[in-house]
C-alpha cells in the first residue's frame, strides 16, 4: 500500500486513520512484523508525534506491541488471543444490545435493516470479504445505538482487532444465511424495544460465532500438523 501526504487540518485523527486502514488490511505488514514509525513520518509527511499517537491508540486496542528499546510490532492473533477476544465481544455485543433495544432511533433502526439487506446480496454475489465488513459495521452500529460511551469505545476496539485477524487467519464462517437471520432477528426485538430479548439474541448469535471459530481454528491446526487438507471443510 502506498503512503499519501496527510492533510493538516487534522493530523492526529488523520494518522489514527490511515495507520489502522494500512495495518489491518493485511497488504503491507504481516503478522509480528516490525513497524518502521521513522518510514511512515517521511511516507506521509507529517512529523512523529502525531504517528506516535495513533501507535499508542492502536496499542490500546490490541492492533500492535510496543517492546521497550525495540520497536513497534504487528500483532500476530494466536488461537488462544483469536478466542479471548471474540469471547469478550460476546459480553459486549450482549450489553449493547440490550442498551440500544431502549434507546437506538428508529432512523438507526431503518438503517440496520438497510444493513442486512445489503449483506443478503453481498452473500447472493458471494463476496464473502465485502459481507464481513458490513457485518462488522452492522455491530458496530449497534454499539453506537446504546449512546454508553465506554461500552462503544470497547467493542470499536475489538472489532477494530477483528478486522485485523481477518488478513491473518483466512478461515470463513458458515451457515452465513444463518447469519443474516440472526440480524433480522436482533432488529425485532431492538424494534419492540425488548432488552432481555436483544441480550439473549445477541449473546445467542455471539456463542455460535465463537464455536465457529472455535472449530476452524482447531482445523487449521489439524491441517499444520498432518498436512492433511481434506481437513479445510469445517
Amino acid at each position: 500500500m502506498v503512503a499519501r501526504k496527510l492533510r493538516r487540518t487534522n493530523l492526529s485523527v488523520d494518522a489514527y486513520a490511515f495507520v489502522q486502514n494500512l495495518l489491518t488490511n493485511g497488504n503491507r505488514y504481516k503478522p509480528g512484523e516490525k513497524i518502521s514509525v521513522e518510514e511512515l513520518s517521511r511516507e506521509l509527511g507529517v512529523s512523529r508525534t502525531p504517528l506516535w499517537g495513533a501507535i499508542n491508540r492502536l496499542e490500546a486496542e490490541g492492533i500492535v506491541e510496543i517492546v521497550p528499546r525495540q520497536g513497534v510490532y504487528l500483532i500476530n492473533y494466536d488461537p488462544d488471543r483469536v478466542l479471548e477476544i471474540y469471547q469478550t465481544r460476546e459480553a459486549l455485543e450482549g450489553m449493547a444490545a440490550r442498551l440500544a433495544a431502549t434507546r437506538a432511533t428508529d432512523r438507526q433502526l431503518v438503517a440496520l435493516e438497510a444493513s442486512v439487506e445489503e449483506q443478503r446480496r453481498l452473500l447472493a454475489d458471494n463476496d464473502l470479504l465485502g459481507f464481513r465488513g458490513v457485518v462488522l459495521d452492522f455491530h458496530e452500529q449497534i454499539g453506537r445505538m446504546g449512546q454508553n460511551r465506554t461500552l462503544s469505545r470497547l467493542l470499536t476496539s475489538v472489532l477494530a482487532q477483528i478486522r485485523a485477524m481477518g488478513t491473518q487467519h483466512s478461515y470463513v464462517m458458515m451457515a452465513l444465511p444463518h447469519s443474516c437471520e440472526d440480524h433480522t432477528r436482533l432488529i425485532k426485538a431492538l424494534q419492540e424495544r425488548n432488552p432481555d430479548a436483544a441480550e439473549r439474541i445477541a449473546r445467542e448469535h455471539m456463542k455460535d460465532v465463537v464455536r465457529q471459530v472455535g472449530r476452524a481454528l482447531q482445523s487449521k491446526e489439524a491441517i499444520a500438523a498432518t498436512g492433511d487438507s481434506r481437513l479445510t471443510r469445517v
